[in-house]
């Protein structure tokens, strides 16, 4: 026995303090990991929900509308060179048009003076000058409004030359600037969009690796929460052993008990209890070192998670992986800009084609019945100055220069009919249907815009996904450096309680105390001690102190027995 009860009542503050500090130790760790566990409920559905966003249909989606641009852009391409050559058959044959209707104006200023010398020549004759100065004047008029006519056509034809050689000098200085850039950004484009694509591909496995850690995280947080509800355990098996050693220093209940039965009594009760304490201490090993155990390998887990999400959100480099996409599309952006400024003087020529040729047409036609004309009037009027004899040779000369200017009126107009037809069907390349204009251009720069604003959209999201997942993590990781520190003391506590549990035998002694004494204290035991025990090890322990005693039989009463089955009751 002690001394004096002030040493047992030091141990018994001492191992009180200890328990409490046990329950602190493990509910507080058991808090912290069950709010880590929370936190790693939620990361799991981020985790799904930023794998479903990186194999979206909507990040494909735009992916695919990018890689069709890459294809109009070659397209583009191809369809500037096929521009080039319309605007130039445009221009070798708007020129030959204009060479022909210069040729016109200079017949018909030819026509004009041959009517002038003709009306002059008749009036010095006088019994034909009035019928032949109507021919002349007749012949005059019609020169005239041809003339006009021809000076009309030939003005709109300059100007749409002049049209075409712009159009034609911008076409060819856009091709020889950037018409390769056309066809190499497109297939950067591709390549670009295909380290896209693999990069989300790979995201996407490190996602579903992220996601199996995260669940192996919560498995082994679960575990160790479970495990730590082993503190509750010990804590109610030093309350039950501090509880025994209370009624040592005054054992309530056995004051009907003579001296000699309360010592024996007290050295039963340092003996059991010092076999509790030793049993508490060995189940606080085990248990600390599978928490431990758990704790490390929460540890490594939560660090190699977080080193993934890093990976994961740095994608092989500190750059976003829309930075080289977008300086693609930027690039494209000014190219389509340029093509559009080029296809301007195109839209000009096309439209002012499509007007002179409406025009130009109509003016072979007049043409045509105007040359006829005059012939029909020349030769009427060579016929008249025939019959006159000598005196209308000079008119008959005239008339034969009429009709032979009107005959090379006819044959110059003819050689506008083949011009215009070879414009018209270079023009029409230009007109076709999904032609380059300013409403292409314009959907092209919309579906690129579209296209990188869900691109961009969808990776400000996997950059907000990331940067959460990045915060968990590390909010996970300092719960579980904390419950770690706080295993740091278990033990000291262990050993405390070991040393408590040899303290206690050694004041026991050696020597147990006589039979008839054993087994009055036994009955005082089984009616005090036994019925408090909550758990099997306890009475396990229980029972092998008294075997050692030589009281396992004895202790184990109708009272005994009804307790214990009341306790198995409880428990289980």
């Amino acid at each position: 026995m002690f001394r004096d009860n002030e040493g047992l009542s030091r141990l018994i503050l001492s191992l009180d303090a200890n328990a409490r500090a046990i329950d602190v130790t493990f509910a507080t760790a058991g808090q912290q990991l069950g709010d880590g566990l929370e936190l790693f409920q939620a990361l799991n559905e981020r985790l799904g929900a930023l794998s479903r966003e990186l194999a979206g249909t909507e990040i494909e989606q735009a992916r695919t509308a990018l890689h069709r641009l890459a294809g109009e852009l070659r397209v583009l391409n191809h369809a500037l060179a096929s521009e080039t050559c319309a605007l130039q058959d445009l221009s070798i044959h708007s020129h030959i048009a204009s060479q022909a209707l210069e040729r016109l104006l200079e017949q018909m200023r030819l026509i004009t003076i041959l009517a002038r010398g003709a009306r002059i020549e008749a009036i010095s004759i006088p019994m034909v000058g009035s019928d032949f100065g109507d021919f002349a004047g007749e012949i005059g008029t019609l020169t005239a409004e041809a003339q006009r006519t021809i000076t009309r056509c030939a003005r709109d034809q300059a100007r749409l030359c002049s049209l075409l050689d712009s159009a034609l000098k911008a076409q060819r200085e856009f091709e020889g600037r950037y018409g390769k850039s056309l066809a190499a950004l497109a297939g950067k484009l591709d390549q670009t969009l295909a380290e896209v694509a693999e990069r989300q591909r790979r995201s996407v496995a490190l996602t579903a690796e992220a996601a199996a850690i995260s669940g192996r995280i919560t498995l082994a947080t679960g575990g160790a929460i479970i495990a730590l509800q082993a503190g509750d355990s010990i804590r109610q098996r030093l309350e039950h052993a501090i509880s025994g050693l209370r009624l040592g220093e005054v054992p309530g209940g056995a004051a009907d008990l003579d001296g000699a039965v309360r010592l024996a009594c007290g050295d039963m009760l340092l003996r059991l209890q010092s076999a509790q304490l030793e049993g508490a201490a060995g189940a606080l090993g085990p248990d600390v070192e599978e928490i431990n155990s758990a704790l490390v390998l929460l540890d490594r887990e939560t660090t190699q998670l977080i080193d993934l999400v890093r990976s994961l959100y740095r994608g092989g480099g500190t750059a976003s992986f829309l930075v080289e996409l977008e300086a693609d599309l930027a690039e494209a952006s000014e190219l389509l800009g340029r093509c559009d400024i080029a296809r301007a003087g195109v839209d000009r020529v096309t439209k002012a084609v499509a007007s002179v040729l409406d025009d130009c047409q109509g003016t072979v036609e007049a043409l045509a019945a105007t040359a006829t004309n005059i012939v029909l009037i020349g030769m009427n009027a060579g016929l008249r100055a025939a019959r006159i004899g000598t005196g209308g040779r000079s008119l008959v000369v005239i008339a034969q220069e009429l009709k032979f200017a009107a005959d090379q009126v006819a044959t110059d107009s003819r050689k506008l009919t083949p011009a215009f037809t070879q414009m018209q069907a270079a023009s029409s390349v230009l007109k076709r249907e999904g032609k380059l204009d300013a409403t292409y251009f314009a959907a092209c720069d919309e579906m690129m815009r579209n296209s990188l604003a869900i691109m961009r959209h969808s990776g400000d999201r996997l950059g907000a996904s990331l940067d959460e997942l990045l915060r968990q993590g590390e909010r996970f990781g300092a719960v579980i450096q904390q419950a770690g520190l706080s295993f740091s003391s278990t033990g000291a506590m262990r050993d405390l309680i070991t040393g408590a549990a040899r303290e206690l035998l050694l004041a026991a002694g050696a020597q147990l105390p006589e039979t008839h004494l054993l087994a009055q204290a036994g009955d005082f035991i089984a009616r005090v001690i036994w019925p408090s025990y909550t758990m099997a090890a306890e009475r396990q322990i229980h029972n092998a102190v008294l075997e050692r005693c030589g009281l396992a039989q004895e202790a184990r009463t109708p009272v005994t027995v009804a307790a214990e089955a009341e306790a198995d009751e409880f428990l289980f």
